[in-house]
């Protein structure tokens, strides 16, 4: 399928494409292993990424880990040392991608030693780039991922979808400089996760059913802000700080969703307790995990009326850019059928 997403790129002469993340299997405790995974990826990508650049995000099955069992529960953290080792920095030594996003967690509210690396890095994988009056800004939703941290908080390290602060303080000053910049037009931000699920990931992704929660474990303590409160901080970013966001991009779930965010959308349980955000100012949400993975069927959320689209087929969104105006396409590179067209 990749291949034919490729032909689908090429042929209809994309300028670039933008991968999502979840490139490989991955979850596995071998670094050789890994490799072998990226090089059979990079193998498939190559007859068509030598035409175009094919920039890629990171995944949560990009997760290399060290796996061990925590009373009788299995549990794996972001393989060490961090500078060589990490989910992170294997996926940057096998990618190049720009180097002007944020350091690592170290020196947050909630870093346990200021004078140690207690971080993976960030490198070129939370970055940004410019094509024309166009910018993509890609978010590592699986940093520091600890698969099965939330059986054994003793363990600690983050969940998927959770953006933490150093991320979401850069994001905010990419924002705003974007927002400056009298050359760009729109700007995307894309994320691996989905900031409102829709099909196998309501109990998961952003949202955890609502529950706020749900959030990392550093030192053996939970940090101050659940899930809810991180996805409405990376919300208040995008909607309320920059005038350029036109969509979001994400992918996870093995479907593709169009879902219109605007200020009439539920966002919160009936009971929930914390604040809300007001203000909505309208974007696209749209999600693709349909790259040839098995399909997920859509499920029951609090905001499906506002949802404009679902489909279970392979899908590739091309953006078709003039000037001010997007004109969206979505097609199955399977097939080549039209599954819809919207403008942005």
């Amino acid at each position: 399928m990749l291949k034919r997403i490729g032909v689908a790129c090429v042929t209809r002469e994309a300028r670039f494409l933008q991968y999502t993340g979840d490139l490989i299997g991955g979850y596995s405790s071998s670094y050789d292993n890994m490799m072998l995974q990226y090089a059979n990826w990079k193998r498939a990508a190559d007859p068509f990424a030598c035409y175009i650049p094919f920039v890629v995000g990171i995944g949560n099955h990009e997760s290399l880990s060290i796996q061990f069992r925590s009373d009788d529960k299995r549990v794996a953290i972001d393989r060490f040392p961090y500078t060589t080792h990490s989910t992170e920095a294997v996926f940057a030594a096998n990618f190049v991608n720009p180097h002007n996003g944020p350091s690592s967690e170290d020196g947050s509210e909630y870093d346990p030693d200021p004078q140690k690396e207690d971080f993976p890095p960030y490198d070129e994988t939370v970055f940004y780039y410019t094509y024309d009056n166009v910018a993509m800004i890609v978010l590592n939703s699986a940093y520091w991922y600890s698969p099965g941290s939330s059986r054994s908080r003793d363990v600690g390290g983050n969940l998927r979808g959770y953006i933490m602060d150093n991320q979401l303080a850069w994001l905010r000053e990419t924002l705003e400089f974007l927002e400056n910049d009298q050359n760009i037009d729109h700007v995307f931000v894309t994320l691996h996760g989905p900031i409102f699920p829709n099909a196998g990931y309501i109990k998961g992704a952003m949202w955890h059913r609502g529950s706020n929660e749900p959030r990392p474990t550093v030192a053996g303590k939970p940090v101050r802000k659940g899930i809810i409160e991180c996805r409405d901080e990376l919300l208040d970013a995008i909607m309320n700080h920059s005038s350029k966001v036109v969509a979001t991009l994400t992918g996870h779930e093995h479907s593709y969703s169009l879902l219109r965010v605007s200020e009439d959308m539920p966002m919160y349980l009936d009971d929930y307790q914390g604040s809300r955000l007001s203000n909505v100012r309208p974007f696209w949400h749209i999600t693709n995990g349909a790259g040839g993975a098995p399909y997920y069927g859509p499920e029951e959320t609090i905001w499906q009326e506002h949802l404009h689209k679902f489909s279970t087929q392979n899908a590739l969104v091309l953006f078709h850019v003039q000037g001010k105006e997007i004109r969206a396409e979505v097609l199955n590179p399977d097939t080549m059928e039209l599954i819809q067209e919207f403008d942005l």
